[in-house]
């Protein structure tokens, strides 16, 4: 019994590696026809996750939700196109820096201190003191570990943000939400979406209560409003019209 027991133990840790070396074998595989794809379609990367099609030019508009303090893809598209950028981040120690930024761009850029949720009206914001990212959702990963000051803040979901920019079509919005994607993008109307000719999203499966099957149902709900996708990682997700 314990010869077969030990037998059954090595068949399963043998098992385990193989299935881990094909795994590897596939990721591998797949992010080399996902990188062929992406030149294929041209498709820009820009560090450290972004990706786009640079069809942009001085009348472009661009939302940068959740653009952190040092708002680096929005700096990158100003210095390239002198388009103009709605920078939305609500977090109050990044205020001072992209109030600098809007005066250094001349208004190209200008930040809004609000959340995008699937709230409007006001809502309660965590902010860590270790990390630049902070959330609405009390179990994400850097409000579990960090210490953090809470308030609120003005929320709006994405048809009132339109309004609020005051501007379509919108060429380009980056959502970076800390998690608050999923309720956001979870029940979005075609009205909600159709203003944005480009939407690129980071999913946080990883850090959130999330799964990756709820990331992918929402892929699929957003191609389900004419939408093509593009992803390297199943992590960062470039929509297209």
């Amino acid at each position: 019994m314990q010869l077969l027991n030990r037998t059954s133990l090595i068949q399963n840790r043998k098992s385990e590696y193989i299935i881990q070396i094909l795994r590897k074998i596939y990721r591998k595989t797949s992010k080399s026809l996902n990188l062929i794809r992406m030149k294929m379609l041209e498709i820009k990367f820009y560090p450290p996750n972004y990706l786009y099609f640079d069809n942009f030019n001085e009348l472009s508009v661009i939302v940068d939700a959740g653009c952190g303090h040092e708002a680096e893809f929005s700096k990158h598209l100003i210095k390239k196109h002198n388009l103009q950028v709605f920078g939305v981040d609500p977090t109050m120690k990044h205020t001072p820096y992209l109030k600098l930024l809007e005066e250094s761009t001349k208004g190209k850029f200008r930040h809004l201190a609000i959340a995008v949720t699937k709230k409007n009206g006001f809502i309660t914001f965590h902010e860590s003191s270790q990390n630049e990212s902070g959330s609405i959702l009390l179990e994400h990963t850097n409000m579990q570990n960090d210490e953090i000051i809470t308030y609120n803040v003005e929320s709006l979901n994405l048809r009132e943000l339109v309004r609020r920019i005051g501007t379509t079509p919108i060429d380009f919005m980056k959502l970076d939400l800390e998690g608050a994607e999923y309720e956001l993008l979870d029940e979005i109307s075609d009205e909600d979406i159709n203003p944005f000719k480009q939407i690129f999203v980071e999913f946080h499966h990883h850090c959130t209560r999330y799964s990756t099957q709820e990331t992918k149902r929402l892929v699929r709900n957003i191609c389900s409003k004419g939408f093509k996708v593009f992803t390297l990682d199943q992590h960062d997700y470039l929509f297209y019209k």
